[in-house]
């Protein structure tokens, strides 16, 4: 199997009945969590969320929830039958994972057709859910691959870090200098006095969430790790 976009994944998920589309209305505003937690805790399909209130129109205006949130679409995404059973799952991920597959950089790619900057860069110009009441606001990054570079190794990371919409431009993320490999990065670029670069991916291949939260050790590249599970270099373009 080889990487694929998001729409690709929705594709395949529909094509197997493992994806919802829901069109009734529905408030970004703790209703679409709401729905999402119930149909998660209900082990239910992923859930495509096609008309969301103050969002029928504009750049964006669907949701996609659920993608890794039963097994079925797990051995899916790792190019298993849904009925896959589990140990044959857990033995294939350990294999993957010791092996490598380094990515290429390419010149160009879909992610640089639409470029905006300075006073252009508005968040909540995406349907952005308000997951919990408990929340502090609407979190935009809970399945994104967040990128960063070891500045002395060079080795890339990519975890999974949840980040709320501060101001249009700006996203509240946690970060542990001792506990994150982001942290550990972090921790290198104040000691040298420098900011620290950092990418955040969303609506990548579904591995690359399910590796950004797995036990990669430190020192070690997901998108190597990616390649592996693809059986190709993952392409990436620089920022």
């Amino acid at each position: 199997m080889g990487f694929m976009d998001l729409r690709e994944w929705i594709g395949r998920l529909d094509k197997e009945g493992e994806v919802r589309r829901v069109t009734a209305e529905v408030d970004w505003d703790r209703e679409l969590g709401a729905i999402a937690r119930r149909v998660l805790e209900k082990k239910g399909p992923a859930l495509l969320f096609e008309k969301i209130r103050g969002y029928r129109e504009g750049r964006c205006t669907k949701v996609f929830t659920g993608s890794l949130g039963h097994r079925a679409r797990l051995a899916l995404a790792l190019g298993f039958s849904r009925d896959t059973g589990n140990a044959e799952l857990v033995q294939y991920v350990m294999q993957k994972n010791r092996e490598r597959v380094p990515p290429v950089v390419v010149r160009g790619g879909p992610v640089k057709e639409k470029v905006l900057t300075g006073a252009d860069v508005d968040q909540t110009a995406f349907p952005v859910p308000k997951w919990n009441y408990r929340e502090g606001g609407r979190y935009v990054h809970t399945f994104s691959g967040i990128v960063t570079r070891d500045p002395e190794t060079r080795v890339m990371n990519v975890g999974m870090y949840r980040g709320m919409i501060g101001q249009r431009d700006t996203t509240p993320m946690l970060l542990i200098k001792g506990g994150q490999h982001w942290g550990v990065h972090y921790a290198k670029y104040a000691a040298r006095g420098e900011p620290m670069p950092v990418a955040c991916v969303i609506g990548g291949d579904p591995i690359m969430p399910f590796l950004a939260g797995s036990p990669i050790p430190a020192g070690m590249c997901e998108w190597d790790v990616m390649g592996a599970y693809r059986g190709e270099p993952a392409e990436l373009v620089r920022c």
